[in-house]
């Protein structure tokens, strides 16, 4: 639900005239500094796009069969030392959700690893903010079952909605239907009707991740050429062009036990190995390389902060996203935080 200052900023920009163009990756068009057009927060909007089962190694360079997202890391920024949190994915979306995997080391259905703990859904709801899941081959809105359309053809997976193991979501209707199928994303964009936190989960045909049913190899050209769609999509939009806006993608986890900013935890049996994160910014786009340690949890933080939401709720931290004595932090280079 917009706020009256929300309903104000989204009719001034219905007045700004925007050239049609198609997105340049290396130069967006610069946002509106206007001070009636700007939030006091950082950033207005944030689209994650989580890819899957990818080792930075096999990402970066690999030119042949991931074409757009080299692209996008050569003209914009790149976590160089970015990690996942554990094996195998459950876990992962929790902490892309939470900023904390609680420990879930497999991938049983959500209903057995529910959450009282807070996660920026809480955060962002308290703040006023909206948000919303976007999930390639979710049937409905709200869809509450673990595979679809079946489970030996699981395009749509729920161990990839970090969403629902959190029971303030997967026990309330409303918040439910805020889980929609991708296809809405587009709509979204044209109407204007853009969440603040954007969460984009392409199906297991598009994700990397390959199924049988696929008939990809494991880094697949559809993969890539969903990415090229999606983002796209997103840069081609009026909120691209008048809001400040960033686009990250990464992928849940890679092949090694490699970690970081876990504490105490052991990194070689927590974690979820080095994978590329790319960040693009509507904003001063320009080609940056970070090589401080992040993860998952960094990147909560980082959603925390550009939203100006701060790391706890009710008192209480989120997951680790408070904890900068076991090395999660913003990522503030690459989203030009202060």
């Amino acid at each position: 639900m917009r706020t009256p200052t929300r309903v104000k900023l989204v009719a001034l920009a219905a007045l700004l005239v925007i050239a049609a163009n198609a997105p340049d990756y290396a130069a967006p068009a610069e946002a509106d500094r206007s001070g009636e057009a700007r939030s006091s927060r950082p950033y207005d909007h944030i689209f994650v796009i989580v890819e899957e089962n990818t080792e930075y190694a096999d990402a970066i360079g690999n030119t042949a069969q991931l074409p757009t997202l080299n692209m996008l890391a050569s003209a914009n920024g790149l976590a160089t030392n970015y990690f996942g949190t554990t094996h195998p994915s459950e876990g992962n979306y929790v902490s892309l959700v939470g900023g904390d995997d609680y420990d879930i080391r497999d991938d049983d259905a959500y209903q057995t690893h529910q959450l009282a703990q807070p996660s920026i859904v809480d955060q962002l709801e308290r703040a006023r903010l909206s948000w919303r899941g976007y999930f390639q081959n979710l049937p409905v809105a709200g869809y509450p079952g673990e595979c679809f359309p079946s489970t030996s053809t699981c395009l749509y997976a729920s161990k990839h909605n970090g969403f629902v193991n959190f029971a303030h979501v997967s026990m309330n209707q409303a918040e439910m239907a805020k889980l929609v199928p991708d296809t809405s994303l587009a709509t979204d964009l044209a109407t204007g009707n853009v969440p603040n936190f954007a969460f984009i989960a392409p199906d297991q045909c598009h994700d990397g991740h390959g199924l049988e049913v696929c008939h990809e190899p494991l880094l697949s050209h559809s993969t890539d050429a969903y990415l090229k769609t999606t983002v796209d999509l997103i840069m081609r939009a009026d909120v691209w062009r008048q809001r400040r806006s960033a686009i990250v993608v990464t992928f849940d986890e890679g092949d090694s036990n490699l970690g970081c900013c876990d504490g105490a935890d052991d990194p070689t049996t927590s974690g979820g190995g080095r994978v590329a994160t790319v960040v693009i910014r509507s904003h001063d786009p320009r080609p940056i390389r970070d090589d401080t340690p992040y993860n998952h949890h960094s990147l909560v933080a980082t959603l925390q902060a550009a939203l100006g939401l701060g790391c706890t709720f009710d008192g209480q931290p989120v997951g680790d996203t408070c904890d900068r004595q076991a090395g999660v932090q913003p990522m503030a280079r690459l989203f030009e935080l202060r």
